[in-house]
């Protein structure tokens, strides 16, 4: 039998010497099995060490930032880019890169998908800064898209470096401006896009370059929405829904335009829309409604009137939230009248159903039952069984608390039956209900 004598052990070799004296224990594993489960022991973990130091971390140098020759390009510029016939073909070198880091990635590859993008962003910038903001911003994205924090922090670090190169440019190159702040938005860099889209907003203005102004105010105020800066992204909106009135005003004059209303009225839409949004989220009701209200006026001049009964139930929640119950009342109403007018069920049946919730709130619940009883018409005539079985529920407890005892069990009786009809959905629910209302009854 194999013995192991004098062997002087480190805290580091316990492992491997425990593990192979037992395997020489045993009858099958000669002394040349047991060298060779030793050393394929000591390879495996070189190799798993060789691993983790191909993995990057927070020490790793940013590879965009290798002053290495590559081979595509042994001889780079030293300023400037490269031109003529080299330019294509380094072009089209790098396309395939791109195109096998993708096929990488696809297989799980990831690091080694990532090492071969980096050689092709270290070389894009050769091909000069529009060409390597672009190739920067959609491996960001994939980056982001997987949690590559590393990878989006090492394409940060790069987009800083070209900012005040392409700020600082005479004559400001806008096309590049707006490219930088794409990219700095791509990778989540809140303050540096901010700062980037400012600097267009500005050079737009003065260029009096509309679209390019639209564009740069609509990507500033998404920015901020992203954020949840709500007071930002109301100005930024308010900025650009101004830029588009003035705009549709301008177009109208044009005699070559003959119908310009087509061509903005639906971007100002967009506008309102996300204003009304913000100022909800922001705690504004009174904003909100100043924009719902130029949505109504808008759809009702277009004669869009389906859009026009959910925007007026939304304002009078708005009214509610403002303690102006009144006006909320009738807009609940109006919003009502008009879908029923439409056939608009499910937005008529809504705006009922919080017409006689805001009733009970207010203690008058006599008229909330007259509500339930207009609701009950309306879900007969759609043969709505739940709505119907819903109502009748909501009917039964306002009855309930108005002590109509008998109004109630017939409420929740009626429901009773109505849930069966749905095969027994809530069923237990109503069965308890007339339960309590006999036990109450009889004490």
């Amino acid at each position: 039998m194999l013995k192991i004598q004098n062997l002087v052990l480190t805290s580091g070799c316990f492992y491997l010497y425990f593990s192979t004296y037992c395997l020489a224990k045993t009858p099958e594993f000669s002394e040349y099995t047991l060298r060779n489960n030793g050393v394929n022991i000591i390879s495996q973990r070189q190799t798993d060490a060789e691993q983790e130091l191909e993995s990057p971390n927070k020490f790793s140098p940013n590879p965009l930032e290798s002053t290495e020759s590559d081979p595509l390009l042994p001889e780079p510029p030293t300023t400037g880019t490269v031109t003529g016939d080299k330019r294509e073909e380094l072009s089209q070198e790098l396309d395939r890169l791109n195109a096998e880091a993708s096929e990488l990635f696809a297989a799980g590859e990831t690091i080694k998908a990532f090492d071969t993008w980096n050689r092709e962003l270290r070389l894009r910038r050769y091909l000069g800064q529009a060409e390597e903001l672009a190739a920067l911003e959609r491996v960001a994205e994939i980056a982001w898209n997987n949690s590559q924090k590393l990878q989006v922090q090492w394409i940060t670090k790069r987009l800083e470096t070209l900012q005040p190169e392409i700020q600082e440019q005479e004559p400001v190159n806008i096309e590049l401006l707006q490219a930088l702040g794409s990219a700095f938005n791509t990778v989540r860099a809140k303050d540096p896009a901010i700062v980037v889209y400012q600097q267009v907003i500005a050079q737009a203005r003065e260029q009096e370059d509309v679209a390019t102004l639209k564009l740069a105010l609509t990507a500033m105020g998404e920015i901020y929405l992203n954020w949840l800066d709500y007071d930002n992204a109301a100005i930024a909106y308010e900025e650009l829904l101004e830029v588009q009135q003035q705009n549709d005003l301008e177009t109208s004059t044009n005699e070559e335009t003959t119908d310009p209303s087509l061509t903005t009225n639906f971007e100002k839409v967009d506008t309102i829309e996300k204003l009304a949004f913000i100022y909800n989220q922001a705690g504004k009701p009174l904003q909100a409604i100043t924009a719902k209200e130029r949505l109504v006026n808008f759809y009702e001049g277009q004669q869009i009137i389906t859009e026009v009964p959910d925007i007026k139930i939304s304002i009078a929640g708005d009214y509610e939230e403002l303690g102006k119950l009144s006006l909320a009342s009738q807009y609940y109403q109006e919003a009502y009248d008009i879908a029923q007018s439409i056939q608009r069920f499910i937005s008529a049946s809504d705006a009922l159903e919080k017409l006689a919730a805001l009733y009970i709130s207010q203690d008058e619940k006599e008229a909330a039952i007259e509500i339930y009883k207009v609701q009950l018409l309306m879900d007969q005539q759609f043969v709505n069984v739940y709505g119907m079985m819903e109502t009748y529920d909501r009917m039964g407890q306002v009855y309930a608390q108005l002590k109509a005892f008998p109004l109630a069990m017939s409420s929740f009786q009626k429901g009773l039956e109505l849930s069966r009809q749905l095969g027994g959905y809530r069923e237990n629910y109503f069965l308890q209900k007339l339960d309590k209302l006999n036990r109450n009854k009889n004490n």
